[in-house]
């Protein structure tokens, strides 16, 4: 792909709109950079639309209200200057520069890119797991002044083209895109990893929980335990599940658990009030398997008995569509429709 070096991070770009991942990078690029908005919506948890009305919409109905309001009125312009994205080197990163992509393609405006850390591209992730996010100083980056790329229209339309496989309600052509080993982004492999991770696992003619439901819930055991505390044992055992917890953050631990807890009214996962002096969504309630559920482990019985997860334009665990995780002959992990011939699975 051909993409054009053209000056340090120091030198602005005449009228360009700086975009920061996350409040924090925020506050550090608007020190050498202006105008800065904040992209400060994780979208790798919860739904994702094409279109950028019906987008805010479902962030709103996931998250209880807007995140990135400044950076959605400025994609909605029908027309504006180039965009500047300053992009971390981690999956979450990517699916916002290809968002970006999607609303400004059609609008013939220009991107520019960043790369705060690309000598942290990061290992291919060996596993059916991603590996641990790489963790960024912006500050730090910044001040080595990195290069500011212009992508190509080739770039720009590619990026823009991932992020609508990623809303569709299909998630079969996203996952084999990230599977088919594209050389398109380093990380593109830890997000096909983490993305097939939702999904359950197909099992011969069953299926298994996802790999991400099975890490959680072997912490749970006949005693109580807080989110804070599935958490933090995950962390100091430097496990698979700490690795995920890099991309989903500590509070959607209390989240599925809750979800668990909520799906099946008590009888696969029990909760009751911690009566923390300090109550949180980490410490609020306690969670335990109820007696003998744990077989759950070894067997998904029905798709219908995990609660749903909303992934993108997918559902896991959708009862009317269900799509399962399987593996290559590399051990690379890509999602089929279950209960279809894997090489005629529909892209819907």
């Amino acid at each position: 792909m051909q993409i054009v070096r053209i000056q340090m991070m120091n030198d602005p770009i005449q009228g360009a709109v700086y975009v920061a991942m996350g409040r924090v990078a925020g506050a550090a690029l608007a020190k050498v950079a202006s105008p800065v908005v904040v992209e400060d919506d994780e979208l790798l948890l919860g739904p994702s639309r094409i279109d950028l009305k019906r987008h805010r919409a479902a962030r709103v109905r996931y998250l209880g209200g807007e995140p990135s309001a400044d950076l959605n009125e400025d994609l909605a312009r029908s027309d504006g200057p180039p965009v500047c994205v300053a992009l971390p080197p981690t999956p979450g990163g990517l699916m916002s520069l290809c968002r970006i992509c999607a609303s400004v393609v059609a609008r013939g405006r220009t991107v520019f890119v960043v790369d705060l850390s690309p000598e942290a591209a990061g290992a291919f992730p060996q596993g059916p797991g991603p590996g641990r996010a790489i963790s960024l100083n912006i500050a730090d980056a910044l001040l080595r002044k990195p290069p500011v790329v212009q992508w190509s229209k080739l770039e720009t339309a590619l990026a823009a083209t991932l992020w609508k496989l990623w809303c569709r309600r299909s998630p079969v052509a996203f996952s084999r895109f990230c599977a088919s080993g594209s050389m398109f982004h380093p990380q593109l492999a830890n997000l096909g990893r983490y993305h097939a991770g939702l999904f359950p696992r197909r099992a011969g003619h069953g299926l298994l929980l996802s790999r991400f439901d099975e890490l959680l819930l072997r912490q749970l055991s006949q005693e109580w335990l807080s989110p804070v505390k599935v958490f933090v044992n995950a962390i100091n055992a430097e496990s698979e599940l700490d690795a995920w917890f890099s991309y989903t953050g500590d509070l959607y631990v209390a989240k599925r658990l809750n979800d668990w807890y909520r799906h099946t009214r008590g009888r696969i996962v029990e909760r009751r009030n911690a009566h923390h002096p300090r109550p949180s969504e980490m410490t609020r309630w306690s969670f335990r398997w109820r007696a003998g559920s744990e077989a759950i482990l070894e067997a998904l019985p029905s798709v219908q008995a995990a609660p749903p997860v909303s992934i993108g334009g997918a559902t896991a665990y959708d009862p009317d569509r269900v799509w399962a995780c399987q593996f290559d002959a590399r051990g690379t992990p890509y999602l089929s429709r279950f209960g279809t011939v894997s090489s005629g699975d529909s892209l819907e």
